[in-house]
């Protein structure tokens, strides 16, 4: 693969993963900036969501064919800035060929990117751990076992922290070779494998998303519809087992009791007969 067409096939999947990824968050901040859970841009974050995560694997894989085959492309120089640099040619400046300017704008990029994932896996994290989600009360609940919806929700949680943990990496294997300018091919592959493990860590809470909000949504949209499904379909607790038992446990010391005084009874009468 020629670089020209390397910088193609990379440059035109990370415009897909912008892209998808910035309307996804827009559909994320619909629903977080609203005073109640806005169902149709959660769905929409999932399936935007999903197409970031293709464009992002497509790059990756692009990247990862000319960087982890052990026979790197043979190039005149090792500084970024100078490879298939478009802005003498007064042409694109994307990803990769944009010029001195550009590489020095994307290392600033690649240190940002760092912190917001970072603290995206935080609040992954926070929420997983304190939303109730992932708690074993709505998990083993009747909504759950009938729609999977909690199992979803809790996922989103779950794998975001693990696709945001790997997007880290990353970034830190590209802010090595952008804020020195230096093409390291080792750190490019890495980047890359990184890369596609992070789409398809990503994979699961966005088509957790898609389940959730897409699928299930009607449940969320409809409090009635939860309560006609917890209505028909009881879970005994733990705590209703351990009174199911007492109560079988008394009834049954009720009936020796009957039998006992059936049995005295008995005696008494053929004792007064006697």
């Amino acid at each position: 693969m020629s670089l020209h067409a390397l910088l193609e096939g990379v440059n035109g999947a990370i415009l897909v993963t912008w892209v998808a990824n910035a309307a996804a968050k827009l559909s994320y901040a619909a629903s977080n900036c609203a005073l109640n859970l806005n169902v149709d841009a959660i769905c929409s974050v999932g399936v935007t969501g999903l197409v970031s995560v293709m464009g992002e694997l497509a790059a990756t894989a692009s990247l990862a064919a000319a960087t982890c085959t052990g026979v790197p492309p043979q190039l005149t120089t090792t500084k970024i800035s100078v490879l298939g640099d478009q802005t003498v040619r007064g042409g694109r400046r994307l990803l990769i060929g944009e010029g001195p300017i550009g590489v020095g704008v994307q290392c600033g990029v690649d240190v940002g990117m760092v912190v917001a994932n970072l603290a995206n896996m935080g609040l992954s994290i926070n929420s997983a751990v304190n939303s109730g989600q992932c708690g074993r009360v709505l998990l083993d609940g009747p909504i759950n076992k009938v729609s999977g919806l909690y199992s979803a929700l809790c996922t989103v949680d779950i794998g975001g922290a693990i696709a945001y943990m790997s997007q880290v990496v990353t970034f830190i294997n590209l802010i090595v070779v952008h804020c020195q300018d230096f093409l390291d091919v080792s750190a490019l592959c890495g980047a890359s494998i990184s890369g596609i493990i992070t789409s398809a860590a990503a994979m699961a809470p966005y088509g957790a998303a898609v389940h959730a909000a897409c699928a299930k949504g009607d449940i969320i949209k409809n409090p009635k519809k939860a309560e006609a499904i917890s209505s028909l379909y009881k879970v005994p607790t733990p705590r209703r087992l351990e009174e199911l038992k007492a109560l079988k446990e008394m009834k049954d010391a009720m009936a020796n009791l009957k039998d006992r005084l059936l049995e005295w009874k008995f005696q008494a009468g053929n004792t007064a007969q006697k």
